[in-house]
């Protein structure tokens, strides 16, 4: 679980949109929309707590090697979060070889992931920041 009093908020840097500065690792659109709809370009305004983006990040687990991120996965896919420089913190996906082992283990223990969510996204090819929509359903 986050730290209390934590906040999440996504960063236009892991969105399909207009972003000062390097791109990182593209979201599913899934992640971001809410009940009322997707996300625009207002990732202040947006209502991040109606978000499965904010779940994932109320659920997500401390590295246990000590990186201070925090991981959680959904649709095979693993999900890491950081602290952003405002105090918010954003999240993205990570490739599974970028996972602790030991969330790993639990996870395919408890039958959240399968072996083949392991394999589909073990990595990416460098440069393609957009793998983790090749199977967005959204």
């Amino acid at each position: 679980m986050p730290p209390i009093g934590a906040k999440y908020r996504g960063s236009a840097k892991h969105k399909s949109r207009p972003a000062s500065g390097s791109k990182g690792t593209v979201c599913p659109e899934w992640t971001h929309a809410t009940p009322a709809g997707g996300l625009g370009n207002d990732m202040i305004g947006h209502d991040w707590l109606r978000t499965e983006a904010h779940r994932l990040f109320m659920t997500s687990e401390h590295d246990p090697e000590g990186s201070g991120k925090l991981f959680a996965t959904d649709r095979g896919i693993a999900f890491v979060a950081q602290p952003s420089a405002d105090g918010t913190w954003h999240g993205y996906p990570e490739p599974w070889n970028k996972v602790p082992s030991g969330l790993k283990d639990k996870w395919r223990e408890a039958k959240i992931v399968s072996a083949s969510d392991l394999r589909r996204y073990a990595d990416f090819p460098r440069g393609n920041i957009r793998w983790a929509l090749e199977f967005d359903d959204d």
